[in-house]
């Protein structure tokens, strides 16, 4: 429930099991949700939420449990279709609103969705985001009779590309990280830094950039989220919690450095510095405790080792 019981984990020699047993109950509840798929016959699946809840980790492990129950679902990540970073709208500040959904190809988008439904075979886009530019990826997929389509991002049940499709055939999933590890008995750890620590990792392990320019990014990020995410929350046919209950002392062994090296000058300082705060208080995580980490978990999407990156 707290840092102490956490703490206490590590102490023991005990956090190994306790890993093994998160990531079993992620995995069960995972299974329910493709029974529940498959039970109503959905042909797409939007897969949705606010930045850094695991969203593609998730989609990839829901494919795995319908290929379980004889489903050839494909993935499809929506942050492919990002626009060339000239072409994407501005915001109030003048500067490229990548949380527009106007800031990804939709026209395209919906082509190819509409292409895979009716059984083409199709091309899908790839987008670097280090380079800040699209390719075409090879080869081409198709999407099996038995489905079903996982779209896979930030907007994937925003209407623009959804109300085209018979709503009796999506089955909408609201990804979301909701931190249950508090500080103590009385004081809780903000949801919204833990995301926050996830990405610094993340942008910092994948996208070259250091902590001081995902903070920077971060008010964007979450006015982003209150216009184009949380809207659609309670359109979602199920909702799943990605928070890992060990993830915290993983996070700060990889995070710390990267924090710490923010300055006292600079703008991003106080953020660095109440995230730190609060790692401060629990012990790091062990190379043992790492290397527990399955492959397929959702905490290798942001620490680096997922099997689901290509």
């Amino acid at each position: 429930r707290n840092i102490p019981d956490v703490n206490h984990l590590i102490e023991n020699r005990r956090m190994r099991e306790f890993i093994r047993v998160n990531e079993a109950l992620q995995d069960k509840s995972i299974a329910q949700i493709a029974d529940q798929i498959v039970d109503i016959g959905a042909q797409i699946v939007p897969v949705f939420g606010p930045s850094c809840s695991g969203k593609t980790t998730f989609a990839h492990r829901l494919a795995v449990h319908l290929q379980v129950l004889g489903k050839h679902p494909q993935v499809i990540s929506l942050d492919n279709f990002y626009l060339p970073r000239s072409r994407v709208p501005l915001g109030s500040d003048g500067k490229p609103d990548l949380e527009n959904v106007n800031a990804l190809d939709v026209p395209l988008m919906r082509s190819c969705i509409e292409r895979l439904l009716s059984g083409q075979e199709v091309r899908l886009p790839k987008f670097n985001f280090a380079k800040a530019e699209r390719t075409m990826s090879d080869p081409p997929i198709r999407l099996d009779a038995h489905g079903p389509l996982i779209l896979e991002g930030i907007h994937a049940l925003n209407d623009q590309i959804t109300a085209q499709l018979p709503e009796q055939l999506v089955f909408g999933i609201y990804v979301s990280a909701l931190h249950c590890v508090n500080l103590d008995n009385h004081n809780r750890i903000r949801t919204t830094d833990v995301r926050l620590l996830r990405r610094i990792v993340r942008d910092a392990a994948y996208r070259g950039m250091d902590a001081a320019h995902t903070i920077s990014m971060w008010p964007s990020v979450r006015a982003g989220e209150e216009r184009w995410i949380f809207p659609n929350q309670e359109k979602a046919d199920v909702m799943f919690n990605t928070s890992l209950q060990y993830e915290l002392p993983v996070l700060k062994t990889i995070g710390w450095d990267l924090l710490s090296a923010i300055p006292e000058s600079a703008p991003t300082y106080l953020v660095a510095h109440r995230i730190l705060k609060f790692l401060q208080y629990f012990l790091p995580a062990s190379d043992e405790m790492i290397q527990e980490i399955p492959p397929q978990s959702i905490l290798r999407e942001f620490i680096g080792g997922s099997t689901f990156r290509h």
